[in-house]
């Protein structure tokens, strides 16, 4: 067991501000000051120019665009001054990854104090300008580049230099979560480790397959929703979530098993085979709309919509509704704060009226027809309300992702065109091993001592399971020249979790998935990156996906 110290530092400081514009003549004030401060430290000095709206809330949608742009940095510090201190903190304390230290200048109320527990990274909070602070604004950023040093390569259980700086231990990054060699490293020290993040609640990282099986499945470990992404504990105003976005993940067993099984009585892999038809029209419709000869973006103009109207079949969701759902899973559900939604509540409440009254061959007919009054109509809506958000955008990901792999080892992609119907399934089964697009199980908490590999982790004490590593155990994967594996995989994988909690609509998923691959390779064997095209761009967070993914589809085939 080895605690687990932050890797590396960030030479990109991000300025937020009414001054952060500045001037080139005359005294500068607020963070327009840090600026010299930071370009002589050697700091990459990035400028936000002030929102066009007013309030802490236009501050907050300026800077979630700055973090989904394409060269945003991995890690950044952040000055802000007044009120845009607010949504500084809100980043820091969301998005522990992305946020390397803060700095606060003469923030407003209430947020003139930082909010208890507070970000995990450091802070510093000046209630002047810095053109009066510049001494500590100075020091604190020398601080943070001496404790950006880390310790030998390849130990992830060295201490950094710099160790009386706080910038030393924060959460594992995205970029760490999802990357097959740092969690090797991490599972080659040991199964079991305890991130060291100041501020947050104990939190252990299991690493391994067996490992992660194992505290998948123990009874001593719940669900919990109760921490934010850096594992802090959330406030009360953000603790009281939406039931949907967790119904089977932390209800209590009698209750999850009731919910599990209502969908799972259905969603069969018999039926779902029966609606294989359907969703090639799905795939098929997409494709035959996108153009010929120029670029696509193959994720806004497959990978995204598809997941959604395949989700909408299966619901039986009348075509004019559509746009309404996928507004709500594309664009709503991903944007901060949690909120209720009741009028997706109300409208999914209304289909299951509808099948009350006239049954249909759908999911939601399924369930109705077979529950009697049983089955309430809000176990309907709660189920084809987690089926909705659970499945749209993890799906999205391994296609947008996985399509991206292949076409990176073209002779893997070649292995596809070669059989569709053959190659579509195994390698839908290697791409959610390679992808993984959830890093890491849902955190869980001990509600008793539990035993992990020969490790006591305290009750109250959070563990969470690593599927990247799991997915690229070398017991079970062997070590290979990178990429999906279609000649000898597939390999075991633990993409949809384990025991209880294991994804209840893994087989829908998966015929999605396979159907997708097998239509686009079927079609367009010559599909190919778009000339130019040296880079892909990720969206980095907890889920990491393509932002786009720009191809030429290249002459259709039609057998």
């Amino acid at each position: 067991m080895s605690a687990v110290p932050a890797s590396g530092g960030s030479g990109e400081l991000v300025l937020l501000g009414e001054g952060c514009t500045g001037t080139e003549t005359g005294t500068r004030t607020g963070v327009g000051a840090v600026e010299p401060l930071a370009v002589r430290g050697g700091w990459r000095v990035r400028r936000l120019s002030p929102p066009t709206g007013d309030g802490e809330g236009a501050w907050t949608a300026r800077l979630a665009g700055f973090l989904a742009a394409p060269d945003s940095p991995d890690r950044m510090v952040l000055v802000a001054e007044g009120r845009a201190c607010g949504a500084v903190f809100e980043l820091a304390d969301r998005h522990p990854e992305r946020a390397a230290a803060v700095v606060a200048l003469a923030p407003e109320p209430p947020v003139a104090g930082v909010p208890s527990p507070g970000p995990s990274c450091p802070v510093l909070v000046l209630p002047g300008p810095a053109a009066e602070s510049g001494r500590a604004v100075e020091r604190f950023l020398t601080e943070l580049r001496a404790g950006a040093r880390t310790g030998p390569a390849g130990d992830p259980g060295a201490e950094p230099a710099g160790s009386g700086c706080p910038v030393r231990n924060r959460a594992l990054s995205p970029a760490d979560l999802h990357d097959p060699s740092v969690m090797r490293g991490f599972a080659g020290a040991g199964p079991v480790h305890r991130l060291a993040s100041p501020g947050s609640v104990p939190t252990w990282v299991v690493t391994g397959s067996a490992a992660a099986r194992a505290v998948l499945t123990h009874p001593g470990l719940v669900g919990d929703t109760a921490t934010t992404s850096g594992y802090r504990p959330q406030p009360p105003e953000l603790a009281s979530v939406h039931p949907g976005d967790a119904d089977t993940i932390t209800v209590g067993a009698g209750e999850h098993d009731r919910l599990r099984g209502l969908v799972e009585r259905h969603l069969t892999a018999e039926w779902t085979e029966t609606l294989l038809p359907r969703l090639r029209r799905v795939a098929d419709g997409l494709l035959t709309a996108l153009p010929r000869d120029r670029e696509v973006d193959l994720v806004a103009a497959f990978a995204l919509p598809l997941p959604v109207a395949a989700l909408c079949e299966l619901l039986g969701v009348p075509e004019p509704d559509r746009p309404y759902l996928a507004d709500w899973l594309v664009r709503r559900v991903p944007t901060p704060p949690p909120a209720a939604h009741e009028d997706v509540d109300a409208y999914l409440g209304g289909l299951v009226a509808e099948r009350r009254k006239r049954p249909a061959d759908d999911l939601l007919g399924r369930m109705c027809a077979a529950g009697g009054d049983a089955v309430g109509d809000g176990d309907v809506v709660a189920a084809a309300r987690l089926l909705l958000v659970s499945g749209a955008r993890p799906t999205t990901t391994l296609l947008g992702n996985g399509v991206a792999a292949l076409l990176a080892h073209r002779e893997r992609w070649r292995l596809l065109t070669g059989d569709p119907d053959a190659v579509a399934g195994p390698a839908t089964e290697e791409l959610l091993r390679h992808v993984t697009p959830y890093p890491v199980g849902f955190v869980r908490r001990a509600v008793t001592p539990v035993e992990a590999a020969g490790v006591r982790i305290p009750a109250g004490h959070r563990v969470l399971a690593s599927l990247t590593a799991a997915n690229h155990d070398p017991a079970l994967v062997p070590a290979g020249p990178g990429g999906p594996d279609l000649e000898h995989g597939p390999h075991p994988h633990a993409s949809f979790g384990h025991g209880r909690h294991a994804c209840l609509g893994a087989g829908f998923a998966r015929a999605v998935v396979r159907t997708a691959l097998g239509t686009l390779a079927r079609r367009f064997p010559g599909l190919d990156l778009a000339p130019g095209v040296r880079e892909l761009h990720y969206r980095r967070s907890r889920v990491r996906y393509l932002l786009a993914l720009p191809v030429l589809l290249g002459p259709e085939h039609r057998p």
